[in-house]
Formats: structure tokens, sequence, C-alpha cells
């Protein structure tokens, strides 16, 4: 029986700024080194935001063609970086981590990197990295293993969370692919987020299940050079974002990203059309508010009265506001959707306030 070393990777995401923001970890999946025997036959990942935490349940299917095999696995998670605490730095950014093969539950440790002996290239992990290790026996025939954990998102400046997922790593088994791969993302009733439009170069097959848009267009990510990667804007009112895959093999890795509102309001529509609000952060961080919404237009202050309703799914009766908002990737007119106790999506009260003393000024003259 031989003895191999797997890794799972939950490497760092690289800052381009010192302090931008807060990095924590980036999920992923069963790692081999080298591994020549053993397949990757199916993998269903399903993820679900918990507020700054990725839930990850993940569900394995393996096969192994020749005589048992077991395997030193280790999920190598880096702690903490960026603007953080010398207290967050000493522990890993993970949490509820459980595995199961065949149905039950294995033991595991955690070590830094340093102290359990593994050797591995600095490429792949540090010595100051922590690694949760247990030992898994792969029989003759099909191994299943279940896997679950939380991991600690980050953010910063331009993004308000980014929960990265290594997908890469699942070629890395004995037949270079994962023959059968679905992924469920769940990010909650009403989210807004982008994801790769691509993991090599065929367009990603993604699907709505439920009640949702995906934009039609790809976009460079807003504070990257063109030729960055491409991703796509996806908005789900209920449900979750899909992908399923016959013999994946991907050579880019997964992201996903809730924008800042200076990025986010750039990505509303594609750009073959009119944005009617690129000058949204003047109302909303300007100095001098009051002054800039006496510079909107009529019909421009007719739009931001009724952003909100908008973005809540109200199905105007004016063709014209229809029309308009028909252009935004979270608009999806609601013919059950009420006017009442409209939540303040972009306009607050006092903005809201402005505008109405606006249009009532220019009534008056």
């Amino acid at each position: 029986m031989r003895k191999l070393i797997l890794f799972l990777f939950l490497g760092c995401i690289q800052q381009s700024f010192a302090n931008d923001g807060v990095f924590y970890a980036i999920g992923n999946t069963l790692v081999p080194l080298k591994e020549t025997t053993i397949r990757l036959k199916k993998e269903i990942l399903n993820l679900q935001r918990k507020g700054d935490w990725m839930q990850v349940d993940i569900y394995f299917e393996f096969f192994n063609p020749g005589p048992d095999k077991e395997l030193t696995v280790g999920f190598v998670t880096p702690p903490a970086d960026g603007d953080v605490s010398e207290e967050e730095a000493k522990h890993p950014q993970v949490k509820d981590f459980m595995v199961m093969a065949d149905d039950k539950l294995l033991p595991y440790k955690v070590a830094r990197m340093e102290q359990t002996g593994f050797k591995v290239s600095s490429k792949v992990a540090s010595g100051y990295d922590f690694v949760y290790y247990f030992t898994i026996r792969f029989a003759k025939g099909v191994t299943v293993i279940r896997h679950s954990y939380l991991y600690k998102g980050g953010g910063s400046v331009e993004a308000k969370n980014e929960f990265d997922y290594r997908l890469t790593t699942g070629t890395t088994w004995a037949n270079s692919a994962i023959d059968d791969f679905e992924l469920n993302i769940n990010m909650g009733d009403d989210s807004y987020f982008s994801v790769p439009a691509s993991f090599g170069t065929a367009p990603a097959p993604w699907q709505v299940a439920g009640v949702g848009r995906i934009a039609k267009n790809a976009f460079s990510v807003p504070y990257m050079a063109e030729g960055g990667a491409k991703l796509k804007m996806v908005y789900l009112r209920k449900g979750m974002l899909q992908l399923r895959v016959a013999g994946f093999k991907p050579t880019q890795d997964l992201g996903i990203t809730f924008w800042q509102l200076h990025n986010e309001v750039n990505l509303w529509c594609d750009k073959t059309v009119k944005n009617d609000f690129g000058n949204m952060m003047d109302l909303v961080w300007g100095e001098a508010v009051e002054d800039s919404v006496k510079k909107l237009s009529d019909n421009q202050l007719r739009l931001y009265r009724n952003l909100n309703y908008a973005r809540m799914g109200y199905d105007f009766k004016d063709e014209m506001l229809k029309k308009t908002f028909s252009k935004y990737h979270w608009y999806i007119p609601d013919p059950a959707m009420k006017l009442e106790n409209v939540p303040d999506y972009y306009v607050t009260k006092e903005l809201m306030q402005l505008i109405l003393a606006e249009e009532k000024r220019r009534k008056l003259n």
C-alpha cells in the first residue's frame, strides 16, 4: 500500500495596494500531487453565502482502478492578511471544518505547515500557513468523500465582498478533468454580483435556477486594464446560479464579487446602452449634493425618484419608465409588487426629499 500526500488549497488573495482591505481565505477542492491513478469522476459543489462567510459543501466521487491507496490529505489555508489584527492572523479563517469518507467522519489535526514536516513548493504554501490534515483510504472502485466548512471572504475599496475558490486543481487527478461537474451558488435573495464569464476558452454555461437574470455581455474588472479576466453580472431575485459541465477542465478559478457602489453602478447595464445613473456618486458621496440635484434634468429627477421602486421590481404602468429601467440587469417587473414600504436601495430619504423639493421648485417657477 502506497502513501501519497494530497492538498486542498486556500491560497491568499494578492493585494495590489497596501492596506487596501481585508483578505482571508480562498476555498478549494481536493488536490493530489502528481496523482496518476485515481480519477475524479464527479463533483457537486454547493456554495452558500452567510454574511461575510461562505458555506462550502462538496460531494466527490473518485475512482481507483488499482489496488488500495492510503493518502495523507492536507487542507492548506493562509492566515488572515491585509488590514487585520495580530490576533486574527494567529488563526485560520476557516470554521466548522468536517470531512467524511464513505459515511465516516474523519479525525484531523491543524498545525502550521512548518510544524507538519510536509514539503511543498513556496508557490503553493509557506511555513506560516495552516494545514488541516487527515488520512483517507481509496479502495479499489469508487470512494465517496464529502466535505463541509465555512471560509471568510475578503473585501477592499473596490469590492464589498470577494469569495474566491480554486477550481483548477480538479484537473490534477489522473483524468486531468472532472468528468461530471456541478456548481450551485446561493448568494441570497435579491443579490447582484459577478462571476467569471469563462473557465477556459468557451463561455461558461451559467443558468439561473429560480428568478433572476445573467448579463449578456462580459466585461473586464473596473480597476484592471482591458485584457483582464472577463466577468458577467448576475442578478438573483430568488434561487441559485448553476453550472453543469461534462469533462470540466478549468484553466481559471472561480471568483464571486459584490462590488462597491462606485463600481456596481457602472455595471448595472451593458456598455452597449446608455447608463442613466452615471452621475450617481455625486448624489451619494458628493460634497455639494443639493447643487448636484439642481443640475439634474427633469427626466433625471424623475428617474432618480423612481429608482428605488425599480430596484424593488415595481411593474411601472408608464411605458417610458418601464423601457428605461428594463436596460438594467436587476430590473425584473413583478405585477404582484406593491409600492408600500419601499427600501432605501440607492436613494436615501434625505436625497429623496431634495429631489422632491427641486421638482416642486421647478413647477412653481
